[in-house]
């Protein structure tokens, strides 16, 4: 058996969810400490953001054991008698530490060892983003194994060389990331891009005015009395699926761009997701978790977190779409509680994949009617078009609007915010947003000052030359 391949991903079930965990090919067994940290920490999680985890941890498992010929579980717990198992688990943080730039090395250049990513010609084999994406997994779970293992059932520290301890292992971590990142040129998280002919392109994630008033027109269903040209699902096997194909997508997206529904929570909507509002006349959408049996995706979505469990009350004319989807598809005995489902003849519950079809649909027809928003020579800034592009457009108009329009002060707005976007207490997103607004208002203060002044002086002017004329 090769060293190389001594770890490797495994899929389960659990409880009726999918999960991944670190296989030893040696034992048959899942690695331990992935297995505590999937335990700990993943279960609850998105089978995509276990997934990414849990690639990383397997590289570097099998980075080490090429390394030191031993697993890193072992490098845990060293045996210094027969049978007698002592942990050590400083020591084995500490050697992480000396190893993170080797683990850098080895993952930039295809898993080797031997690569030298300082000479001239050399070329990383992995995006940076990809890059960056493996080592923020890597450091948390590093830091994960600090917080369970730097305590005193485990350490001869008191309490406070416990935390002294546990800060010096979070700085050098995080400091050993950034270095490897800086040496390797990893993306600098600015807000630009460089373009064809190296000019800059500028935009933040969410959708401005002009992008999303042209997806509403291309998106508009066609009907018996006005056809739509510009909507890109004009063409279906069968066609009386085109009109259901239709209405489906146009609810996708205004879902989506009206109350800031997270992808998987968008998937997991059923019929029965539409009920009644108890504070009021309407109706409202209750986002939850399904723990019941039908679901025949291969991924099944799943929520973010607990926070996620919400009540959104819907508006009149999404309401009515609703009710003219339901109605379309038919479905009188359906094999699913699912509300969005594909138009083949199974009929089955739409997947990722498939959802991420229909903006990629969507951002085709942006290119071809709307080259101005799409095309960087022209000045356009679209240069892609994502599910969560629209829940970021959602959280930047709706914190806006709870500011100037709802009377909000910033921590009001904050935490109305994240109730309405499913986000934990402990959330930075709110913050982010709160940011943008501030950057936002003030460089409209700034150039309204400018106006201002331009007036004034252009008035002081006029004045000054009034006795000439007399």
């Amino acid at each position: 058996m090769s060293a190389r391949h001594r770890f490797h991903l495994k899929k389960f079930s659990y409880h009726g969810q999918l999960s991944i965990v670190v296989s030893d090919t040696g034992t048959g067994l899942p690695a331990l400490l992935p297995l505590l940290y999937l335990q700990t920490w993943g279960l609850s999680k998105a089978i995509n953001t276990v997934q990414q985890h849990m690639v990383s941890v397997c590289q570097w498992y099998n980075y080490w054991q090429q390394k030191h010929n031993r697993s890193f579980d072992e490098e845990l717990f060293e045996s210094f008698q027969p049978g007698f198992p002592l942990l050590t688990p400083l020591q084995a943080l500490d050697a992480a530490l000396v190893d993170y730039p080797g683990f850098v090395i080895f993952i930039d250049s295809g898993k080797k060892l031997t690569d030298d990513p300082w000479r001239e010609d050399y070329r990383p084999e992995i995006a940076d983003r990809t890059r960056d994406v493996r080592l923020s997994c890597l450091t948390q779970f590093l830091l994960f194994l600090a917080r369970r293992y730097v305590s005193s059932r485990y350490t001869q520290l008191t309490s406070r060389e416990q935390k002294m301890t546990l800060d010096s292992y979070r700085v050098r971590f995080h400091g050993a990331r950034r270095e490897a990142c800086g040496r390797l040129n990893t993306r600098q998280g600015q807000p630009f891009s460089k373009g064809s002919e190296g000019q800059f392109v500028v935009r933040e994630r969410s959708l401005n005015a002009a992008e999303v008033k042209a997806i509403a027109l291309c998106s508009r269903p066609s009907t018996s009395k006005q056809d739509n040209p510009l909507n890109p699902w004009q063409k279906h096997v069968d066609n009386k699926q085109k009109s259901v194909l239709q209405v489906r997508n146009h609810l996708i997206i205004r879902l989506l761009l009206h109350y800031g529904l997270r992808i998987g929570e968008l998937l997991l909507l059923r019929t029965k997701s539409l009920v009644p509002y108890a504070s009021g006349s309407g109706q409202a959408l209750a986002i939850t978790t399904y723990d019941g049996a039908g679901d025949p995706r291969k991924v099944a979505p799943r929520l973010k977190n607990a926070w996620s469990e919400r009540l959104l009350e819907l508006a009149s004319e999404d309401i009515k779409l609703w009710e003219l989807y339901v109605d379309l598809r038919g479905m009188p005995n359906p094999p699913h509680p699912f509300l969005l489902v594909n138009t083949r003849k199974n009929h089955g519950p739409l997947s990722m994949r498939a959802a991420q079809n229909v903006f990629d649909d969507l951002y085709r027809t942006l290119q071809q009617h709307f080259p101005g928003l799409c095309s960087v020579e022209l000045g356009g800034t679209l240069t892609a078009l994502h599910a969560h592009m629209f829940r970021f457009t959602w959280a930047t108009d709706t914190f806006e609007a709870l500011v100037e329009q709802g009377g909000c002060d910033f921590e009001t707005a904050k935490d109305r915010l994240r109730q309405l976007g499913g986000w934990s207490q402990t959330s930075p997103m709110p913050q982010k947003y709160a940011a943008r607004y501030i950057s936002k208002s003030a460089n409209a203060a700034n150039l309204r000052r400018l106006k201002a002044q331009r007036r004034m002086s252009a008035q002081s002017q006029e004045k000054q030359m009034e006795p000439e004329y007399r």
